[in-house]
């Protein structure tokens, strides 16, 4: 399943294994994800491996579900 930024995404890797981020930007040639922690007091952007991640919602898939 290829990553899109706004995607909802849960991290399955330490050491946030199980937190769930909302995808900021793609680095596709350095197979990399930058993401923010949902449950983060402060919005706090987090780097890690595109594999590390697994998307678990979709955010253009809530926008047709609102209409």
């Amino acid at each position: 399943v290829s990553i899109k930024e706004g995607d909802i995404v849960e991290i399955i890797s330490e050491p946030f294994k199980k937190e769930k981020a909302k995808v900021l930007r793609i680095d596709a040639q350095k197979e990399e994800v930058v993401v923010g922690l949902l449950g983060a007091v402060v919005p706090l952007p987090v780097t890690i491996k595109l594999d590390n991640v697994k998307v678990i919602r979709r955010e253009d898939l809530d926008d047709k579900n609102a209409n």
